[in-house]
């Protein structure tokens, strides 16, 4: 696997479990304990600020991929005019 790859991998791993543990610290505060309000609401701001990296990671790492496909296409274009121009 690429470094990008496992890094997003891991990132999302770690996500699941804080954004798990923060739907269960708001669970527990609406049953009457736990963290205060300002706890839960500060977890949830970086639990979205983490969503919006990976999202980014991914938005990334697509865009790369369709460069490398472009000058793929973009070269099988040339040969294709080529092979037309001497037939």
């Amino acid at each position: 696997m690429k470094k990008i790859d496992i890094a997003q991998t891991i990132l999302i791993i770690i996500l699941i479990i804080f954004g798990l543990f923060i739907a269960y610290q708001l669970i527990r505060k609406i049953l009457g304990g736990s963290w205060g309000s300002e706890d839960i609401i500060l977890g949830l701001l970086i639990f979205n600020i983490g969503l919006c990296f990976t999202i980014a990671l991914n938005n990334v790492k697509n865009s790369f991929e369709i460069k490398h496909l472009s000058n793929h296409f973009r070269i099988l274009a040339k040969d294709f005019k080529e092979h037309n121009h001497y037939s």
